[in-house]
């Protein structure tokens, strides 16, 4: 969402939790990939990505227009250029982030998060699957996106006051990075005893209290500099912890828990639409009782997001799944013709 800077932390980290756990898990997947295959198809990446995000884009864009139209609104042809080819978070960079004449704001993170995968699968494919290599890849993002943002601060003063290097996508690539770091090391050896010893009790709880610190620091500059790095370090024995460990009992309860697990389900439609109901629904939701607008807006979210998994998501997913399959027998394919 398109937040006021006062309130861009405690509120945007579980975006940040999002981005890394992002980067943790494409980086897997595309490890093991090239485990199992000796390769990284970077078509077979980007066609399963393909199907994934747009048809519940294309679906959302075209009932916001469609509702545009209907209300005899003016729909500026950039908002859903900027969706279809995600630049959203750089429209709201040059805009201050107002100007849309479609609900589109809440796209900026995918915008970022699309750029990186526009770099990382193809440095991970010239790698050769080497963690090693694609942790040192990880790291210099990390070190390279904390420059920019101290860059940019003396660069441009008082950007630090609003959210230009929230939303870029350079300023943020670190946040994904931190999550293929954590990837990397559970590919090797040396690695896998580091996440044994920070997925220990004491190493979890120093990271929750650097966490928690990093809250409370308020401070702009602090905010929009520094506080990505050390919120992203810290995230890494924490995430470890709940992954390769039993560390923290109650989260692996909760995280495979019915709810959990039908959140997890619904997420990507659930991103998509929460942005639309206000825009869609507003009349309604204002006339209800203040006290009960909120709980409004969620149980018609939760309902189009049930809607948009059954109806979009899901044939998509099978589709994608059909894909999947066809790509993995072709990479049989090549391993037993070398092998030969």
């Amino acid at each position: 969402m398109l937040l006021p800077a006062s309130l861009v932390g405690i509120s945007a980290f579980g975006l940040k939790t999002f981005f890394f756990i992002s980067g943790f898990l494409i980086t897997r997947l595309l490890l093991a990939e090239y485990r199992y295959s000796n390769n990284v198809s970077l078509s077979a990446f980007y066609g399963r990505r393909f199907i994934r995000l747009y048809p519940v884009l294309i679906t959302y864009v075209a009932v916001v227009w469609l509702v545009a139209i209907v209300r005899q609104q003016h729909v500026d042809i950039i908002d859903p250029l900027a969706v279809f080819f995600y630049f959203v978070n750089y429209l709201a960079v040059f805009t201050d982030g107002g100007g849309h004449t479609l609900p589109i704001g809440l796209f900026w993170s995918l915008s970022v998060e699309e750029h990186f995968y526009l770099v990382a699968p193809i440095v991970i494919f010239f790698l050769r699957g080497d963690a090693r290599k694609i942790l040192i890849f990880a790291v210099a993002v990390c070190v390279f996106s904390l420059f920019l943002r101290l860059l940019y601060v003396e660069l441009w003063p008082g950007i630090e006051g609003t959210l230009h290097i929230y939303w870029r996508s350079e300023t943020r690539f670190d946040s994904i990075a931190y999550g293929m770091i954590l990837a990397c090391c559970a590919d090797i050896k040396a690695g896998r005893r580091l996440i044994q010893f920070i997925s220990g009790r004491f190493a979890v709880a120093a990271a929750a209290f650097v966490l928690l610190g990093s809250f409370a620091i308020r401070d702009d500059y602090f905010q929009m500099t520094w506080r990505f790095s050390i919120q992203g370090l810290a995230l890494i024995p924490l995430i470890s912890a709940v992954i390769f460990a039993r560390t923290i009992p109650i989260a692996n309860y909760l995280l495979n828990s019915t709810l959990m697990v039908w959140i997890g389900v619904l997420s990507y439609s659930l991103y998509v639409w929460h942005g639309g109901v206000m825009y869609l629904f507003s009349s309604f939701i204002h006339s209800l009782p203040t006290y009960s607008q909120s709980s409004a807006e969620l149980i018609m979210t939760i309902a189009l997001a049930l809607c948009s998994y059954f109806i979009v998501e899901r044939p998509a997913n099978k589709v994608r799944s059909r894909f999947k399959r066809l790509s993995a027998s072709r990479h049989s394919s090549v391993v037993v013709e070398q092998s030969t």
